[in-house]
């Protein structure tokens, strides 16, 4: 296990009581890699979701409510995220409460509390923890209306969903990078070694891709278009799975090594069993910092891993 000190804030435990009327969930958690296993309609995606949508202050959806009665998310530094069902109130609407060793008073929604038990707010929990969601078959309107909305790409020939996205993430990549390169045009001796570990963490992601993509040239740094026989392959013309990893990749890679909490449900789909076997390994490198919550049922994703592996009817009490 990483030392402690590495991380910012991560996740300690998820409980949720009332578990799909069965009994309650708790999962204790290390603070680097988690995998979550699980029989189909276990719950697995419907645990991610639920602490995504909390955490990223996301109202839960009625399918999500109907699986649940009360969710306790447990931080390293001690906060305590309480989400709670409660349908006497406001004509059945549903309240939530970030708390710290106690309830709210009565007739407040939301409440955080510090250790030392000052007041504060979802926002400042959102400040000390960053969190990410992959989820490679999920595809929602929500997303498909924010993407529809990004410039049109000429060099693509009718982008789906996936491509959009992956454009997406090549964009915030290279701006970023503008960004801080500017800030390193005049950089002291000072800065030399800060501008060599950024650049070296800038470079990782194409290391990776070789390691998967391995039937292509490294890809132009500004645009991701590959080379193969010598001709040029845009993003579009990748196959699924290609597009999957690169997205995953990108999407880590922007991260850009700081601590945070990334739910990966079902990753390694339409993925090859040469490429399972290396994914956990290759995203803890790009990001060493950050707390990976991740589904699958792939054995061969497990490999070297398999102390992290918990099974949801393992984790559930009648």
């Amino acid at each position: 296990m990483k030392s402690l000190k590495k991380y910012d804030v991560f996740l300690k435990k998820i409980e949720i009581t009332g578990f799909f009327g069965q009994g309650n969930f708790v999962w204790l958690l290390d603070p680097d890699v988690n995998i979550l296993g699980g029989k189909n309609g276990s719950g697995k995606t419907t645990i991610f979701r639920i602490c995504y949508d909390l955490l990223s202050g996301n109202l839960l959806d009625d399918r999500l409510l109907r699986c649940m009665k009360k969710v306790k998310l447990t931080f390293n530094n001690d906060w305590t995220l309480v989400f709670e069902k409660d349908d006497k109130k406001n004509g059945g609407m549903m309240s939530y409460y970030v708390i710290f060793q106690r309830l709210p008073p009565p007739n407040t929604s939301l409440l955080v509390f510090d250790k030392n038990g000052k007041k504060r707010t979802l926002k400042d929990i959102q400040k000390k923890v960053h969190v990410f969601f992959f989820n490679s078959f999920e595809q929602r309107l929500s997303q498909v209306n924010q993407y529809s909305k990004l410039p049109s790409t000429e060099s693509m020939n009718d982008p789906i969903l996936l491509d959009l996205m992956i454009k997406d993430q090549i964009d915030l990549r290279n701006k970023d990078f503008s960004s801080k390169m500017e800030n390193f045009v005049d950089f002291s001796i000072e800065d030399s070694d800060a501008h060599s570990k950024f650049v070296k963490s800038y470079k990782k992601i194409y290391e990776s891709l070789g390691h998967f993509l391995q039937g292509y040239d490294e890809p132009f740094k500004s645009t991701f278009d590959f080379t193969k026989d010598g001709k040029t392959v845009g993003i579009d013309g990748l196959s699924t799975g290609e597009k999957q990893i690169l997205l995953l990749l990108l999407m880590v890679s922007n991260t850009n090594q700081q601590p945070c909490i990334f739910f990966m449900d079902e990753p390694d789909l339409s993925m090859h069993i040469d490429w399972k076997e290396i994914l956990i390994s290759e995203l803890h490198e790009l990001n060493p910092n950050m707390q990976i919550i991740l589904s699958t049922h792939a054995p061969s994703v497990i490999t070297g891993w398999q102390d992290r592996v918990k099974e949801v009817e393992q984790l559930v009490s009648k």
